[in-house]
């Protein structure tokens, strides 16, 4: 795992932790002792989102992540949206992860010390939310209804016309990259992960820079991967590794951001 760390212009001083996905976090813990950022923003990705059976909660079965989320409050004030994998949590899982002492964005935001900080949910997320709503109706007695056939949707940024609008500094913690261009540019910086830094990076000579090969949601050579885009989106490259593909040239990591 390496530390990257960007400076923005009147950025505050924060740590992106994206795409832990469940694993191992006491390194993690460590280094942000090290540093103590002002706060910490995890945009999506804190859980492995396989379909955790009808009635077993993703947060029990998964041991490492309440244990995450609570070392993270214990360092610094922490905030979190939603990601695709966790698009099986529920009201009630939400509820525990809250009970942590981490914020937690679904389609919201919240102010503090003059920032404006949101959290865009994934629309795998949304798209789940409205499915179980309906199983519930249909009153299945299952807590986690699968759903084999997802519909195609778009994330819900309705919302973001009041976010931007409201005074102060504003900070999108939105999981896909790929959603920068339905963002509003005058929301000042976005924090995103799920690429996973492209899987592998290749040096392009032409270009004189490191590209990803592969992310889901842009497919073949993305555009948005790992580092700084225009000046305000920061993808961070995650803190683990998900499918049976080695990272290469391509190491986990905390990304930091600080003032320029």
């Amino acid at each position: 795992m390496i530390e990257t760390v960007y400076h923005i212009p009147n950025a505050p001083g924060l740590a992106v932790l994206a795409d832990l996905h469940g694993r191992p976090f006491e390194h993690i813990a460590q280094a942000l002792r090290a540093r103590m950022p002002e706060l910490i923003c995890i945009p999506g990705d804190f859980v492995f989102g396989l379909w955790p059976g009808e009635n077993q909660s993703p947060l029990v079965t998964q041991e490492n992540v309440l244990p995450f989320l609570r070392a993270c409050a214990g360092i610094a004030p922490s905030i979190l949206s939603l990601g695709n994998h966790e698009q099986y949590l529920d009201s009630a899982d939400l509820n525990l992860i809250r009970s942590t002492g981490v914020t937690v964005l679904d389609n919201s935001w919240i102010t503090r010390d003059g920032l404006v900080i949101g959290g865009l949910t994934s629309a795998s997320v949304t798209a789940c939310q409205r499915f179980r709503s309906q199983t519930e109706q249909a009153a299945s007695g299952v807590r986690y209804p699968r759903m084999e056939h997802k519909q195609p949707i778009l994330p819900d940024t309705t919302w973001l016309t009041a976010f931007s609008a409201t005074p102060g500094y504003h900070i999108l913690l939105c999981h896909h990259p790929e959603y920068f261009p339905r963002i509003p540019e005058s929301i000042e910086l976005v924090l995103s992960g799920h690429a996973h830094g492209g899987q592998w990076r290749l040096y392009n000579p032409f270009k004189r820079q490191w590209i990803g090969v592969f992310a889901p949601g842009q497919g073949l050579w993305p555009r948005w991967t790992k580092g700084v885009y225009e000046g305000r989106l920061v993808v961070s490259a995650g803190l683990s590794n998900t499918v049976s593909v080695p990272r290469l040239f391509n190491p986990t990591e905390i990304v930091y951001i600080e003032t320029a």
